[in-house]
């Protein structure tokens, strides 16, 4: 059963969180990419999750990190960085990742808001994830034609989509 559009609470992630966001971040993967991704991509990932997190959250460096829980449970989760010179916007939406049984909840929504606002910024998405373009679709992000395999996961193909 899906959850109601009453709204997550939304809170700054801290280096406690490292355990949870990798059991979060590997679930939504299993959920999400369970037709893109290879198993033994996911359990490589998995395998080092935890210490990825910690290391991310110890120093954030420019880096922003939202989470979103619901009833005390971690839900989701989202984060955005500086894109440095010489990049197409001044912000990169690196990942937004909510759990399947809070699609449709408005969990996403917030978690989007919190890591971007409303600033010039892309991001790099599954380009066989249909949902999740659609979703950044209605944020009125585009994509502009700018493609990458990214290795780190199988070659799986990304486009770029801007705002």
């Amino acid at each position: 059963m899906r959850q109601g559009r009453q709204r997550a609470a939304i809170r700054s992630a801290g280096p406690g969180d490292a355990e949870i966001l990798a059991q979060v971040h590997i679930r939504t993967w299993q959920q999400a990419f369970a037709d893109l991704l290879a198993a033994e991509v996911v359990q490589a990932h998995a395998a080092n999750a935890a210490e990825q997190w910690a290391r991310r959250l110890a120093d954030p460096g420019h880096a922003a990190y939202w989470v979103a829980e619901r009833a005390g449970q971690v839900v989701g989760f989202s984060w955005a960085e500086a894109a440095g010179p010489g990049q197409v916007r001044p912000l990169e939406l690196i990942g937004l990742y909510v759990l399947e049984e809070h699609y449709g909840t408005g969990v996403a929504d917030d978690l989007l808001v919190c890591a971007v606002g409303e600033a010039p910024c892309f991001l790099w998405v599954a380009r066989d994830n249909a949902r999740a373009r659609s979703f950044y679709a209605r944020h009125d992000f585009v994509t502009d034609g700018q493609v990458r395999r990214a290795q780190e996961f199988g070659g799986l193909p990304l486009v770029r989509m801007v705002r």
